[in-house]
């Protein structure tokens, strides 16, 4: 017998695919439903905007409830009298009429901290504790806006046992120095 022979008729498996016509009718799709969609996301997205801007300015007023006050720099307000008062005028924090220095203890310990806040003072700083930081370093920083170098260079001067490192900031006018008072 040969193959050929045989003849084997295939029957499929699957039903026939009846072809019926649809139609789209879909009732949720009123006229003009997707451009008021539009609209919406749009008028959401300007009110957001327009929130960020309004936030963005608001943050860049400096407020009175931003700044930080001790009751010791309340009642210690000796100042320093400026060298040459046209030019002085305009290293000066917009608070102050002479230096504020700002000082965190970052290790070092309050009584620590309160002496040099009485040094400073009697040199004729305006300063003010801001207690504990949230970080203890092992040396003293100081940060200073542009302009400050030489009052900086003179607290770190009395400072002759602390390893002291110095930086330049750019600062929105909230201190004229910042002291990061470590261990060392």
């Amino acid at each position: 017998m040969r193959d050929i022979d045989f003849k084997v008729r295939r029957v499929s498996s699957k039903p026939p695919i009846k072809t019926t016509n649809l139609v789209a009718t879909d009732t949720t799709v009123e006229r003009g439903g997707t451009s008021r969609l539009l609209w919406v996301i749009i008028l959401a997205l300007l009110v957001a905007a327009i929130i960020g801007i309004w936030q963005l300015l608001a943050l860049s007023e400096p407020t009175s409830s931003s700044l930080k006050t001790s009751p010791i720099s309340k009642q210690n307000s000796a100042i320093a009298t400026p060298n040459s008062s046209d030019d002085r005028k305009n290293l000066l924090s917009p608070q102050t009429s002479g230096p504020l220095v700002q000082i965190y203890d970052s290790g070092a310990g309050p009584s620590v901290v309160q002496s040099l806040t009485n040094k400073l003072t009697s040199l004729g700083y305006k300063v003010e504790n801001l207690e504990k930081s949230q970080f203890n370093y092992n040396r003293t920083y100081i940060r200073y806006r542009e302009g400050m170098l030489v009052e900086a260079e003179k607290i770190k001067s009395a400072l002759p046992d602390q390893l002291v490192s110095m930086s330049e900031v750019k600062s929105a006018g909230l201190f004229d120095i910042l002291i990061l008072y470590g261990t060392k």
